[in-house]
């Protein structure tokens, strides 16, 4: 158990932000999430649609929220010269996204605060990371990337589209919890549209057969205005 893992084990729900015991858990059970979902083909479709719309081979990429580097290394396959800044909080998960991405730039950062970087980007990837943020913090995410992206800059959402009055703590047989926030597709699509960007691509999916919970999932690609 990492030592992050132990700081929130005695936690109660009330005393800890929901994000915290997420990322707590994601920290504990990285090594099984990358067991689970690295080699996953069922969202490819959706990164050669990104990678078809990329204005460069090299074009300057940050992921948010990357995990063990599952999208980061499906993206460098496709274009293997794109220059990957992938980031996550979770610090477990950023140690396997360095391992499973070496030519990437791997680094700890929550994914709310990427404006800090204060950096341009010609893409951004936020795959499945939506779940872990609120309503507000989705949309923050979306008009914070309209100033961090390059005129013409894509933007890839994918999350668990659902009622938001159903986000609720989910818990595994073992006792490990996260927080799910569901996200409406007429929500994000207004964002967007209200930040200045423009849908390329909007594609609904079930979850993973082998996904821990059943899933609707809604995948977004839009342009940030020229």
């Amino acid at each position: 158990m990492t030592a992050l893992s132990k700081k929130f084990k005695t936690a109660t729900m009330n005393s800890v932000n929901p994000l915290d015991i997420t990322i707590a858990t994601f920290d504990k059970l990285a090594q099984r999430y990358q067991d689970k979902y690295m080699d996953l083909a069922d969202y490819d479709d959706t990164y050669d649609i990104f990678c078809n719309h990329l204005s460069r081979p090299d074009a300057q990429v940050l992921e948010l929220a990357c995990g063990p580097g599952n999208v980061t290394r499906a993206l460098l396959r496709r274009c293997p010269e794109l220059k990957v800044l992938a980031t996550d909080l979770a610090p477990q998960m950023v140690e396997l996204a360095r391992i499973n991405n070496p030519a990437a730039r791997v680094k700890l950062m929550d994914s709310r605060d990427f404006i800090s970087l204060q950096q341009q980007f010609d893409a951004i990837v936020c795959a499945f990371g939506l779940p872990y943020l609120s309503a507000d913090e989705a949309a923050k995410l979306i008009a914070d990337a309209s100033q961090v992206l390059t005129a013409g800059g894509l933007l890839y959402l994918s999350t668990m589209e659902g009622d938001p009055s159903q986000s609720a703590y989910q818990t595994s047989s073992s006792g490990d919890q996260v927080y799910i926030h569901y996200h409406s597709a007429p929500y994000l699509l207004a964002a967007l549209a209200q930040h200045g960007f423009t849908l390329l691509d909007l594609r609904h999916k079930p979850g993973p057969v082998n996904a821990s919970m059943p899933s609707a999932d809604l995948f977004l690609i839009a342009r940030r205005a020229a």
